[in-house]
């Protein structure tokens, strides 16, 4: 495998990860600053906590790619 494709897939990782943590980041801001996002879900909290183990999964996924891999 040649170095820039090597390079290519593992920025295209690291932004895939990025935009999921960007993208849960929000939904917790919206469940938490949103009445109508808390009329939607009839456990906010098991809500929050599925948005935060995401959250969390994909930053354990970054941090061991940029250890490893970059």
């Amino acid at each position: 495998m040649s170095s820039n494709y090597r390079e290519g897939l593992v920025k295209a990782l690291i932004k895939f990860y990025e935009g999921g943590i960007e993208a849960h980041r929000m939904n917790i801001q919206v469940l938490l600053g949103s009445h109508v996002g808390l009329a939607e879900h009839g456990d906010i909290i098991e809500t929050l906590d599925a948005e935060i183990e995401k959250m969390s999964s994909l930053e354990d996924k970054l941090e061991v790619l940029k250890k490893y891999f970059t």
